[in-house]
Formats: structure tokens, C-alpha cells, sequence
């Protein structure tokens, strides 16, 4: 898996939402879509945890 080691900030504009990189890259969401990606994260949640607990660099837990 690759290293990410860009910073990223979220906006949400009253159309719908804006993830910006530190490199002024920007993606940008209907509030539909932002909704659709949502609904994929929260399906593969656990997974996602999984994968950040085997990837963290030191031993604490995450928690929900």
C-alpha cells in the first residue's frame, strides 16, 4: 500500500462539498455524490479499520 503523505481539507459549500489537497488540487461533489460516497464508506467501514490498525506505526488502538 502506498504512503499518503499529502494533507487534505473538506469543505461543504451550499452545493455540496470540496475535498482540497495541500497541492491546491480539488475534488469536488454534488451533495448527492458526497452522500453516495458516504453511504460507500460506511459499508466498508470495518475494513477500513482493519487496515489503519495494521498500518499504525505505533500500538494504540482506535476506537469508533
Amino acid at each position: 500500500m502506498e504512503e499518503v503523505v499529502d494533507k487534505f481539507t473538506i469543505r461543504l459549500s451550499d452545493k455540496g462539498m470540496v475535498i482540497l489537497s495541500a497541492k491546491k488540487e480539488r475534488l469536488q461533489f454534488t451533495a448527492t455524490e458526497a452522500l453516495m460516497l458516504l453511504d460507500i464508506l460506511k459499508c466498508e467501514e470495518q475494513k477500513l479499520k482493519q487496515m489503519a490498525e495494521e498500518a499504525r506505526p505505533i500500538p494504540i488502538q482506535i476506537k469508533p
